[in-house]
């Protein structure tokens, strides 16, 4: 027989799922500013330029795996406040689908519109962002993260 603490397990495994790709986005997001490695004697125009364009492949990346992210939370039907307004605010979330599927799909242009058109749109960024935070609380407020963390880093998971 199923106790409450299995069924709460089996509600949050759905849950920890979405958060490894939410995980594997913010991986992303945290190399989008490190330094990339300049072969020796490359001048530093170049070398800015070469650093400039990392950043912004990277970024890339990171708002199509962040994508991943709102479709599993649909697809989920999990429900927050703030990330339900933030998804239902502008047409972000569509233009941030077609950004998606113009990085991870081979496209001839190397410009495609679908990028442009969801980097250009107004406060777009902040939007990201926002999303980006709420995405975050959602994920400390449904999953036991902290304690997960307390118990990997106590002594006695050292001993074991």
């Amino acid at each position: 027989m199923q106790t409450n603490d299995d069924d709460r397990k089996a509600v949050r495994l759905p849950i920890a799922s979405l958060h490894k790709h939410w995980i594997t986005a913010d991986a992303v997001k945290e190399r989008m500013h490190l330094e990339i490695k300049a072969p020796e004697g490359m001048p530093p125009q170049l070398v800015a330029q070469a650093q400039k364009w990392s950043q912004v492949q990277t970024m890339a990346v990171f708002y199509g795996l962040f994508y991943v992210v709102i479709k599993g939370y649909r697809e989920l039907g999990l429900k927050d406040e703030a990330i339900d307004a933030l998804l239902g605010a502008n047409d972000y979330e569509a233009r941030l689908r077609r950004f998606r599927n113009a990085v991870f799909h081979y496209q001839e242009d190397p410009f495609d519109k679908r990028l442009i058109e969801f980097l250009d749109a107004k406060d777009s960024e902040h939007w990201g962002k926002a999303l980006y935070e709420a995405f975050e609380r959602f994920f400390e407020n449904v999953l036991p993260i902290r304690e997960m963390v307390e118990r990997l880093s106590s002594p006695q998971v050292d001993k074991a």
